[in-house]
């Protein structure tokens, strides 16, 4: 038997389906894209007939799947995802690229459970459980209790919430598609997407917003964050910035610093900016927060431009290793060095070429 038969015969179709309906696809759609008929879709789905190798790829790219997705059973993608942040868009309006890149994170989730489970390191979930109707004033000030911040600014949010068990993971999202996706899985447990295209303040904020979701179960988000947060709609985006606000920028300790600066009511944009960099979110966030709290006149804020990186400095560390966090990285390497995978897919998980990676593996036996 050759080696294309041998994968032929393997190729599982619910495999298939899943991958295409996450991304909303109908067969027809992909039919077009691909070079085929629908009716071919359809019967791959139903495992009638097999796509050969060259279709193979190409569906893998379609999907933006690795191929050995599809030659066995895996996780089920999250169902009935929403898309909120912009009244009267959908999911399905979203660009391909932008849609390739949800099926790309929940490859990125199905690696890591797989390195977990291959090195016997599964993950706890700590994250506490909170009702639906619990004000995010209360919640936030449980969180930073349970932190252990105080008043004080959380600057390592991402790191404490991957301790309580969320995937994190950071992929560019073209253009402003949306700020960050979440959701919780039953295998994978709470995962959190964030897009890397945006500033740290913001994509901070994004981190905490997704975290409100995940929190009052809300169900599998995708979130578009306007830069003026006080105009998102109301209900679950409104409740989840509110959340964030309280997390990330307590009252207390918000006022506490500002007048500390002694900052005017009307303040420059770098008073503003050092302030927000000091408190790990955007100048936007930072304003609507002082001008809620009365301290800086209403409508300074609308006046600002958004500083991108002046005030944040960014931890020397590849672009890579940031986006895919401390405890992915390391799972993948050692599951490498445990003769657990090959260097092949360690070099693709990590997103890397291969001789970058073995130049990794090299440099941690010295």
């Amino acid at each position: 038997m050759s080696h294309l038969e041998s994968r032929e015969s393997v190729i599982i179709g619910v495999q298939l389906q899943k991958a295409r309906e996450l991304l909303q696809l109908t067969p027809e759609e992909v039919a077009l894209e691909i070079g085929v008929t629908s009716q071919e879709i359809i019967n791959w789905e139903r495992e009638g007939l097999r796509p050969n190798l060259r279709q193979l790829e190409d569906l893998a790219k379609l999907y933006g799947r690795e191929i050995d997705y599809f030659l066995r059973v895996t996780p089920t993608p999250p169902r009935d995802i929403e898309f909120r942040g912009k009244p009267g868009q959908l999911l399905r309006d979203l660009s391909k690229e932008t849609k390739i890149i949800l099926a790309r994170f929940d490859e990125l989730c199905r690696n890591a459970l797989e390195f977990e489970i291959l090195l016997n390191k599964r993950l706890v979930v700590k994250l506490p459980e909170f009702m639906k109707d619990d004000p995010p004033s209360k919640v936030g000030k449980i969180l930073r209790e349970r932190f252990n911040v105080n008043d004080k600014p959380l600057s390592d949010l991402r790191d404490r919430l991957e301790n309580e068990g969320v995937r994190i993971f950071e992929l560019p999202v073209s253009g402003e598609a949306f700020s960050g996706f979440s959701f919780w899985h039953k295998e994978y447990g709470p995962c959190i997407l964030l897009n890397a295209k945006e500033p740290k303040g913001r994509k901070n904020f994004t981190l905490a917003h997704e975290l409100a979701h995940l929190l009052y179960n809300d169900g599998s988000s995708v979130c578009y964050i306007p830069a003026r947060i006080e105009v998102s709609v109301r209900g679950l985006e409104y409740k989840a910035n509110e959340l964030a606000i309280e997390v990330l920028l307590p009252e207390s300790g918000t006022v506490e610093d500002f007048k500390k600066r002694n900052i005017s009511n009307s303040p420059s944009t770098k008073e503003l900016a050092q302030m927000a960099s000091r408190w790990g979110v955007s100048i936007q966030a930072l304003g609507y927060r002082l001008e809620n709290l009365g301290l800086i006149d209403i409508g300074v804020t609308d006046k600002i431009v958004e500083i991108r990186s002046l005030y944040f400095k960014r931890p020397k560390i590849p672009t890579w290793k940031r986006q895919l966090g401390k405890r992915f990285v390391e799972n993948s390497i050692e599951a490498y060095k445990a003769n657990l995978i090959s260097v092949g897919r360690l070099a693709h998980s990590l997103r890397i070429p291969i001789r970058k990676a073995m130049e990794i593996v090299e440099q941690q036996k010295k």
